[in-house]
């Protein structure tokens, strides 16, 4: 049976360091200046495949993903636009968003056929528990998350949802904490106990918004990537074809 190394264990304990952190701030939503003291080494990303520079560095996008058609594109719309409802919370706009996207993404497809096959689970709602010392925190859940079965890849993706908003330059705590258990989810599975790195990739809906982490420890930093904001339903066909093209990408890169 495989054995943890020092390095590897080393790791885990300041990710978990991180997490424990992060889980007891009084805050719910970080600026740089509070990430960079949480030594997250906050970057830049694009999912445009021509900006190589800037693009995710350990997943590589789906390529024969069509345009969403304009069924999906007027049922955002229209959901959106509706304002006599009790259901306009940002968890409920994220909801009305995130489910049109989910039903555009074909699950079946093997997204490197004969290769990878990735393994998908609905994880339902997680609402963080009521501390003893602090207010009940602000909701926030993942729908589903997607690993590979096997030990060669220890890649994770996931998508969520908050009940918060904010902007491109500010992280939620829930988007963070979400990172990193998916992170060390990955890192205490014996099969994966070779791979220094698990790299996530994330889909976060918060309202009428939605964007894309990629992060992965290097072994002194956090480090966070992170898209532009997608804003619905003016970006509903580019932002889309966009977060599920980079959703159903293979995993690539050195983890080791």
């Amino acid at each position: 049976m495989p054995t943890e190394s020092p390095e590897h264990l080393a790791h885990r304990k300041v990710l978990l360091q991180l997490e424990r952190t992060i889980d007891y701030l009084p805050e719910h939503i970080l600026d740089k200046a509070k990430l960079k003291g949480l030594n997250i080494d906050f970057q830049r990303m694009t999912l445009d495949r021509e900006d190589s520079d800037h693009k995710p560095s350990f997943f590589a996008p789906y390529s024969s993903l069509p345009k969403p058609d304009d069924s999906i594109v007027t049922q955002v719309r229209s959901s959106l636009e509706r304002e006599d409802t009790c259901f306009t919370r940002p968890t409920d706009r994220a909801r009305q968003v995130a489910g049109p996207w989910s039903y555009y993404i074909p699950y079946e497809v093997n997204c490197n056929p004969g290769e990878i096959l990735w393994s998908s689970k609905d994880v339902g709602d997680y609402t963080p528990y009521k501390d003893l010392y602090q207010h009940e925190q602000p909701e926030f859940g993942t729908f589903r998350m997607t690993d590979v079965p096997g030990k060669g890849f220890p890649h994770t993706k996931a998508y969520m949802y908050s009940n918060l908003e904010t902007t491109d330059e500010e992280i939620l705590r829930g988007e963070l904490l979400t990172i990193l258990r998916l992170m060390l989810g990955q890192l205490r599975k014996v099969r994966l106990l070779q791979h220094m790195k698990a790299p996530v990739f994330l889909v976060s809906f918060m309202g009428k918004r939605a964007r894309a982490f990629e992060s992965y420890f290097d072994g002194q930093s956090l480090v966070l990537r992170t898209t532009k904001l997608y804003n619905f339903p003016e970006d509903t066909s580019i932002g889309f074809k966009d977060l599920a093209e980079w959703y159903l990408s293979s995993p690539t890169g050195d983890t080791f």
